[in-house]
């Protein structure tokens, strides 16, 4: 027998007519079951928010700008621009007012010096001037002293003279006016005496007082002149003082206000953004080394870990489609099929939507709503090489409340069809 008999005796078995008639019965249910279990929304795409960089100065691009399509896994600070022309007016006046009060700063420790030095003179001429003062004072101390012990001698001999004059007049020798005029230079010694005992007495007042640093001497003050100089260098020295403390304050101020002044032309001199990261470069609308203006649109970078599908829906679907609802996303061209969730619902008369997105949103039709749906994060590295799918059509289910029961028999025939089609290609590849 031949092998075309072979085959049509084969396919005559009823056994293999009931076995392909079941297999025809499955398929057309599994293509059918997803209709009658979901809701299903084929116009469908990929979108995501837009981050927009625009130059907050005037200035050069540099090279370091980054490239379109460029995906950014982690951050990084890169310089975009450099200005032209910087602004120093106010950093020349801070230079100006520190040299200034450094200058000032010295000059008065210089006079401060000075002072010092004069004071040094003027000190050594006080204490010459207080030692030679005591040393004159004790020489006249001594001199009065001296006068004194001579005059209390001449009083007593005048005493005893003027008690012999008596004497000699009760014995008629000599005559009582003789006696008159002894006892008169007696009192004239004794006289004499008190004076110099007070004199005494006023020059050692004049030399304890100098000892202690007063003069009393009269048409002198209470201190030489060198110690008078010595008190207004004091004032000065005080007044030096205060002002290189006050200048030295401003010059501390000057450096700090001249260092902060000198960060803030270099950050005002360039323009620094930090790439973010898990985000790829949509746009660049400038050239590298080209000159921008202040407002400038320079980079557009979309966000690849918020991303989310837009479709639109009928009216009707609105109050079955609720926010927080999970539903099933597969991107056009491939077969694996990702919970995503949904994260607000906009009526066909809701205002435009005027966020900054990567692909265009168009106006809803009449009597249909617009529903977004969040992605779950996809770290997968095909995406950073394809703007993260931003753009691509992709298909949406929503899960039928009355039919929930037959998702596990859906999912199961689909990983069953799954695993025939892997099978199919697994044999045509061993056969070839």
């Amino acid at each position: 027998m031949s092998g075309p008999d072979h085959v049509q005796r084969f396919v005559r078995r009823r056994t293999i007519r009931l076995a392909l008639a079941v297999l025809l019965i499955a398929l057309s249910a599994w293509a059918f079951l997803p209709y009658v279990v979901y809701r299903i929304a084929s116009s469908a795409f990929v979108n995501a928010e837009l981050v927009r960089v625009t130059a907050p100065i005037a200035g050069r691009l540099t090279r370091n700008l980054p490239n379109k399509g460029d995906f950014i896994d982690k951050p990084v600070t890169v310089t975009l621009i450099r200005a032209l022309a910087e602004d120093k007016r106010h950093l020349l006046r801070l230079e100006s007012q520190h040299i200034l009060a450094k200058e000032r700063a010295d000059l008065a420790r210089k006079q401060l010096a000075e002072i010092d030095a004069a004071d040094v003179v003027l000190a050594k001429r006080a204490q010459t001037y207080r030692e030679g003062m005591i040393a004159r004072l004790g020489h006249e101390r001594d001199e009065s002293e001296a006068e004194k012990t001579g005059c209390l001698a001449e009083a007593r001999q005048r005493r005893d003279v003027g008690s012999r004059m008596e004497e000699l007049v009760k014995t008629g020798t000599a005559t009582p006016i003789r006696t008159s005029e002894a006892f008169a230079s007696l009192e004239a010694t004794q006289t004499r005496c008190q004076m110099a005992s007070a004199r005494l007495e006023r020059l050692q007042t004049e030399l304890t007082a100098a000892q202690d640093g007063v003069f009393l001497r009269d048409g002198a003050n209470d201190a030489p002149y060198s110690q008078q100089q010595r008190d207004r260098l004091l004032l000065r020295r005080q007044e030096l003082e205060t002002r290189i403390l006050e200048e030295s304050l401003q010059y501390s101020q000057a450096a700090e206000e001249l260092e902060e002044e000198r960060r803030r032309l270099d950050r005002v001199s360039r323009f620094e953004l930090s790439l973010p990261a898990r985000h790829v470069v949509w746009s660049v609308a400038a050239s590298p080394g080209s000159t921008v203006s202040e407002g400038q649109i320079l980079l557009d970078f979309a966000a690849c870990e918020h991303r989310f599908i837009a479709v639109e829906l009928p009216e009707r679907e609105f109050e079955m489609t609720k926010a927080g609802a999970p539903a099933l996303v597969r991107l056009i061209g491939s077969d694996e099929w990702k919970q995503g969730q949904i994260r607000q619902v906009r009526g066909s008369a809701a205002r435009a939507d005027d966020r900054l997105l990567a692909a265009q949103v168009r106006r809803p039709e009449p009597n249909s709503i617009t529903v977004e749906i969040a992605l779950p994060k996809d770290d997968a590295p095909a995406d950073r090489n394809n703007f993260c799918n931003i753009g691509r059509l992709g298909e949406v289910r929503f899960q039928r409340s009355s039919f929930a029961f037959l998702d596990a028999w859906g999912q199961a025939l689909e990983q069953f069809g799954s695993y025939l089609k892997r099978k199919f290609v697994a044999d045509q590849v061993a056969s070839k």
